[in-house]
């Protein structure tokens, strides 16, 4: 994932890892119905959900995080 954030960032995506245990990655899991780890969740500013990816084989590619953030 620390690749994935380094790339994303290079892609002038803004990317916040979070610790799924923690109390806040407990919140956004539940608050996005995230079930599955790993996963990556695409955000607006506002909290609208744009896309949520779930598990080790559904994970978007970097090219695919970068075109919907951009849209």
């Amino acid at each position: 994932m620390e690749e994935m954030k380094k790339q994303l960032t290079e892609a002038d995506v803004e990317v916040e890892l979070v610790n799924a245990d923690s109390p806040g990655g407990i919140g956004l899991a539940e608050d996005y119905d995230v079930m599955g780890r790993p996963a990556v969740v695409l955000i607006r500013e506002d909290g609208t959900l744009v896309q949520a990816w779930q598990g080790a084989d559904g994970l978007p590619t970097v090219s695919d995080v970068s075109y919907l953030a951009h849209q």
